[in-house]
């Protein structure tokens, strides 16, 4: 298997963290999350995964993350010097498409969906492009909608581009897709493609296959809030993440501190004294809550820092910079 990750949006959703601190490398339970990405491509069997950045930021992933996974597989850092879109990037690569269909996946969402029974599906059913989907409730589901074909099982009729709230259940789009070599040709050489709204409302006529990943945990981490929800999901064990035990290495918590029940809590970090922290929280690596601060159900990022005595509640606290700094710090010990 081979895999691409689309690590090339601007992330404007989630300024001011960004372009400080790209999307991908913000910390989901102490970690950036494209490493949750990886780890998964792993687990499906990636034998080669390339991650598609803007050329200015390809330094720094490589810091942050090195050129393979932690399992050894080998990362591939493929750049693009001015936004293209999620279509326009794929063409560019087209290179990599070389040896047949390949697995994409976004870098800024956490899910369970089963990448190597997603290739296997479009492999057996022949598609141009194969959509991972999720039954959902229409009422609330706010992304891209899939509408199956009674007539050939498997594959899609239609795909609809945030066509936005209606009634009853709808397959919803997880993001991850098995794409075919020759749909590269149906998208312009020129200019920014967008591949959800212009490439794939187009595909069903030719062949779009349909995989229902079933009860799967999906989480996109693109606004704070939702940057919040998926640490808070992580603490709490709602995830798919494996996580490590906590606390972690060289944390210092003092005597009279209060931590409660799910609250993740980072290498080095420092907990004084009358501190009460209640989770699900995440308290990154390297930083540090003051005497009588009271945390509770926040995302405390790597290297921040919570004044004595202060109250923060629901909320992603600390410096982007700093976190940043932390971040490749614990990559070059590791």
């Amino acid at each position: 298997m081979k895999a691409l990750v689309l690590a090339g949006g601007q992330g404007s959703r989630l300024r001011p963290l960004t372009p400080t601190l790209p999307k991908p490398l913000a910390p989901l339970a102490n970690r950036p999350v494209l490493s949750w990405v990886l780890d998964q491509l792993d687990g499906a069997g990636a034998e080669e995964t390339g991650v598609i950045v803007p050329v200015a930021d390809v330094s720094l992933y490589e810091q942050a993350i090195g050129t393979s996974t932690p399992a050894g597989t080998p990362v591939r850092w493929l750049t693009e010097s001015t936004p293209k879109g999620t279509g326009g990037c794929l063409r560019q690569q087209a290179a990599f498409f070389s040896d047949g269909p390949v697995v994409v996946v976004p870098a800024d969402i956490i899910s369970s969906v089963d990448l190597a029974g997603l290739l296997g599906h479009h492999q057996a059913v022949g598609a141009a492009v194969t959509v991972a989907a999720v039954m959902r409730n229409a009422a609330s589901w706010t992304g891209d909608v899939l509408v199956p074909d009674p007539a050939h099982p498997g594959t899609a009729a239609a795909y609809h581009f945030k066509p936005g709230l209606s009634s009853g259940r709808c397959l919803g789009s997880t993001g991850a897709w098995v794409v075919a070599p020759d749909v590269l040709s149906r998208i312009p050489d020129q200019g920014f493609t967008d591949f959800s709204s212009q490439v794939l409302p187009a595909l069903p006529a030719v062949g779009m296959g349909l995989f229902d990943a079933g009860e799967i945990y999906l989480r996109d981490i693109g606004t704070h809030a939702k940057l919040l929800t998926g640490n808070r999901e992580a603490a709490a064990g709602l995830t798919p993440l494996g996580l490590p035990p906590t606390p972690g290495a060289g944390v210092r918590i003092e005597k009279s501190a209060r931590i409660g029940a799910q609250v993740l809590i980072g290498d080095g970090a420092r907990i004084a004294e009358g501190a009460c922290i209640t989770g699900p929280a995440v308290i990154g690596p390297d930083a540090s809550v003051g005497a009588g601060a009271h945390v509770d159900g926040a995302l405390v990022l790597p290297g921040a820092r919570v004044a004595d005595g202060a109250r923060v509640s629901a909320a992603v606290v600390g410096d982007p910079c700093r976190a940043r700094d932390v971040l490749l710090q614990m990559a070059a010990t590791t």
